[in-house]
């Protein structure tokens, strides 16, 4: 488990998304880079879900450039499970 995925319907035209990555997680750059991604796999993956929710993600372990294609898939499997909830 790279991350804990938090979520609820808010009633509004979208959905928000925010995430946590805590000091103990690598230095600055790779808690930037995660975010980053995890930003961009949202934005671009934001037509799975078919209603809106608000999604927090507080990662737990850190993956870098050669594990961000598993970080992916477990990410969007997640935003594949919400929507059949």
């Amino acid at each position: 488990m790279i991350f804990f995925l938090y979520f609820v319907k808010n009633g509004r035209p979208t959905s928000r998304f925010a995430i946590s990555v805590n000091r103990k997680i690598g230095n600055s750059v790779q808690r930037n880079f995660i975010k980053r991604k995890m930003k961009e796999w949202f934005r671009l993956n934001r037509f799975l879900l078919t209603e809106s929710y608000d999604l927090w993600i507080s990662m737990k372990k850190k993956f870098d450039r050669g594990d961000a294609a598993q970080a992916e898939a477990q990410f969007l499997d997640a935003l594949v499970k919400i929507t059949y909830r």
